[in-house]
């Protein structure tokens, strides 16, 4: 008789609902979907405490309306190193085989060194989902702490080659793994177009561009607003999140180029429960980014079915395959990406890249990359 396969005792590290981002959404679905696996027996771990309230840009660290899926530990203090070894210890009191960290800035490098140390020497497997190797504002020994940590490693799985090539250029000799992000499913099913831009209050009539998530300088938002200026006059845009940088200087060029009418910001972090609505509402997606490694939000546009207009910089190709389910343009070029804004909307363009997107939600499953994982 054939003995049952062992379950495999896994536990996540990083931050899950309701601290907010990408990072908090990745980590619970990632949870979510590898619990549902037979083999598989999940603990979840957070953080008591990720940023202290000084060094958080935003208005809050906290989504307000977030419902979590899991229940999850509040367990690591980023900034108190007393906490890191019983945190650690308390993870293997568990009776874990691995750890998963979730890995994206050199800041909470020092906590997951220490708990790395203390858990592989309890002969505890340690793997890191690493989302980017570099980090998009320069900190202090940012290269020196992440090679540090992810060179402890016993697995390393990279969101995107540009996050491979990272890891490789910071001197880290580990194997790394490529599994591309995941398809975000989480925000609920499509609605139809006319009805999410009544709920937003936004024309029924016209063609609709997305720019969406926290506003960063390296997003190259100031790029659409230059690029918005050249294209037909009947293309809005709607800005849905936050403003970290730029709100003044970019508020005073949307009213120097005569746009005031043409763009809708909405200056603050999209709730889980409207984000269906942006995204049902737009026509496009449009990521002018100057600098990436991966992106959650393309994955979620193809959720919803919606293409996406995206910079040539980072994994950003490897996610939007150029003219099948979008358009990849040269980086900080408004003039190009004007006219790629009006092509889109002339011929059957926008009808052949939105079928394109459809295709591209079942390319990026979240079964393909918990199998990817698992093995």
């Amino acid at each position: 008789m054939n003995q049952p396969e062992k379950r495999r005792k896994v536990a996540i590290v990083g931050p899950y609902p309701p601290f907010r981002g990408g990072i908090a959404h990745f980590t619970e679905q990632f949870h979510v979907h590898l619990d549902r696996v037979e083999t598989a027996e999940v603990s979840g771990f957070s953080f008591s405490r990720q940023y202290p309230g000084f060094l958080f840009p935003g208005k809050s660290q906290f989504a307000d309306d977030a419902v979590a899926q899991i229940d999850s530990v509040k367990l690591v203090d980023s900034v108190n190193p007393w906490n890191w070894k019983s945190a650690a210890k308390k993870v293997i009191q568990h009776g874990v085989d691995e750890v998963v960290f979730m890995y994206w800035m050199p800041f909470f490098a020092p906590a997951f060194i220490r708990m790395t140390r203390v858990l592989k020497k309890h002969g505890v497997r340690v793997s890191a989902i690493v989302h980017n190797a570099s980090p998009h504002e320069r900190q202090p020994f940012g290269s020196f702490l992440s090679r540090t940590f992810l060179s402890q490693c016993d697995r390393l799985i990279a969101l995107s080659g540009t996050v491979k090539r990272d890891i490789e250029a910071l001197g880290v000799r580990n194997e790394v793994f490529i599994s591309h992000h995941p398809v975000y499913g989480q925000f609920g099913d499509p609605v139809d177009k006319a009805v999410a831009r009544r709920r937003l209050g936004l024309g029924e009539e016209g063609n609709l561009l997305l720019f969406f998530g926290l506003v960063r300088k390296y997003k190259g938002l100031d790029i659409l607003i230059q690029a918005l200026a050249q294209t037909d006059k009947s293309v809005k845009l709607v800005v849905a999140g936050e403003w970290y940088e730029g709100k003044v200087e970019m508020g005073k060029m949307i009213e120097d180029l005569g746009l005031s009418d043409r763009i809708d910001c909405r200056d603050q972090y999209i709730p889980d429960a409207d984000v269906k609505f942006y995204f049902s509402a737009a026509d496009v997606l449009v990521q002018p980014y100057r600098n990436a490694t991966q992106s959650g939000v393309v994955q979620t546009a193809y959720h919803f079915g919606k293409p996406s207009i995206v910079t040539g910089v980072g994994g950003l190709p490897e996610m939007v395959e150029h003219d099948v389910n979008g358009w990849v343009v040269k980086p900080e070029d408004p003039e190009a990406l004007a006219k790629t804004i009006d092509l889109f909307f002339t011929d059957d363009n926008a009808e052949r890249l939105t079928r394109g997107a459809a295709q591209a939600r079942a390319d990026f499953s979240w079964e393909s990359f918990i199998s990817n994982f698992l093995k």
